[in-house]
């Protein structure tokens, strides 16, 4: 009967675990390492007691399509105190890491029409903007 206790406190505890770490884990979690991403630690991500924008709620799970209309797609950090991460999210919908904005700082990206591009905190992974060009003229996607 002791041991049938102990193994419900256990899967209880064990069941506790994984919900936390669900419920506190990045719902799409990147691996920064992916070949040349072109991230570096320079940029300060800052946190000067401002609070951060509202995160959207989940990525679309949008992937790209083609690769047949270029585009240049131009990147704004608006933020005074953190530095942002840009993110292409391939053909299997994994993001592939490519820039830090610092910020102030802009950046034009070339890529195609149906690429998706996420735009995340540079210290805590939180999202905060996914766009998908539709035409060859896309406006400025600026944070926040």
């Amino acid at each position: 009967m002791l041991a049938a206790r102990h193994r419900s406190c256990w899967t209880i505890f064990v069941a506790s675990l994984l919900l936390t770490g669900c419920l506190e884990g990045d719902p799409n979690p990147t691996d920064l390492d992916q070949g040349s991403s072109g991230i570096g630690s320079s940029g300060a991500s800052g946190t000067s007691g401002q609070p951060a924008p509202a995160p959207t709620a989940q990525p679309s799970g949008t992937c790209s399509q083609n690769s047949s209309q270029a585009v240049n797609l131009p990147f704004r950090n608006a933020f005074t105190d953190r530095s942002v991460r840009l993110f292409w999210v391939d053909y299997g919908c994994k993001e592939v890491g490519y820039h830090v904005l610092g910020p102030g700082e802009t950046r034009v990206q070339q890529t195609f029409v149906t690429h998706p591009w996420r735009v995340r905190d540079a210290s805590t992974n939180v999202l905060y903007k996914e766009f998908v060009p539709t035409t060859t003229a896309p406006p400025e996607v600026t944070v926040p």
